[in-house]
């Protein structure tokens, strides 16, 4: 049985203070490696502390502010399992042919190579199993989380207040934004990265729009990053 459905839900106004809690502690905690040099003990400790905190900060807001039970400030749950899974699979369809078409007609042209829009760029030489296998699951954890804070948490409410149209435009332009550290790259590099974010953004939450769950979008996720990250797990090279 669900935990009683109490409080209202945020004003874009309160979402965007959380979004910039979210920017703010992205800028800061690689800053931490000034202070020591955590990745030469491990590469993930500060991307999972970033990520831990976006969660933490999130459900905190969720549950003290709007005075909700988290999973349902998230709008996760197992119900409809079934229904949750099928529209994963046909959004990760949607996203695979969304993402190829990208690289085809507007990446490779300009590049004449492909981008990826990962948070960790594979190293030249492939580590031990344990680093392959913590790299891993470092992603799943970020994508989860990405899920759960902007999806499940930022798009639900903006589009209870502008609507499902403006609320798929602004939240995915919040998260490729998020992403301006893909800019180091370059430019046009960065600037095609984070587009192709926005775009994957985008397809992704359409399975949360059929099914107002967060549940299937981030399965979705899971999926689509699944061919390159099993690919590196395994030790192989796989673009996806």
């Amino acid at each position: 049985m669900e935990a009683k459905q109490e409080g209202r839900f945020s004003s874009p106004a309160a979402v965007l203070v959380v979004y910039l809690a979210w920017m703010l502690i992205t800028a800061l905690i690689p800053q931490l490696n000034r202070v020591f040099d955590f990745n030469a003990v491990n590469p993930y400790i500060l991307p999972g502390l970033r990520m831990l905190l976006l969660f933490l900060v999130t459900a905190l807001f969720i549950r003290f502010s709007e005075r909700k039970p988290v999973t349902y400030g998230f709008n996760l749950n197992l119900q409809r399992l079934g229904r949750n899974v099928f529209y994963a699979v046909v959004f990760f369809l949607v996203t695979t042919v969304v993402v190829w078409a990208y690289q085809r007609f507007v990446v490779v042209p300009l590049t004449h190579a492909e981008v990826t829009a990962s948070s960790e760029e594979l190293p030249e030489a492939l580590g031990s199993f344990a680093e392959r296998l913590m790299s891993y699951l470092y992603v799943l954890f970020e994508g989860m989380v990405e899920v759960l804070t902007f999806i499940g948490f930022m798009l639900d409410r903006l589009a209870r207040k502008w609507g499902w149209a403006w609320a798929l435009l602004l939240s995915n332009l919040g998260f490729a934004l998020w992403h301006y550290d893909y800019l180091r790259a370059g430019w046009l590099q960065g600037s095609l990265m984070m587009a192709l974010t926005f775009l994957a953004g985008i397809t992704i939450s359409f399975s949360y729009l059929k099914t107002r769950n967060s549940l299937s979008p981030v399965i979705c996720h899971t999926l689509v990053d699944a061919p390159s990250e099993l690919g590196a797990l395994l030790g192989l090279r796989i673009m996806f």
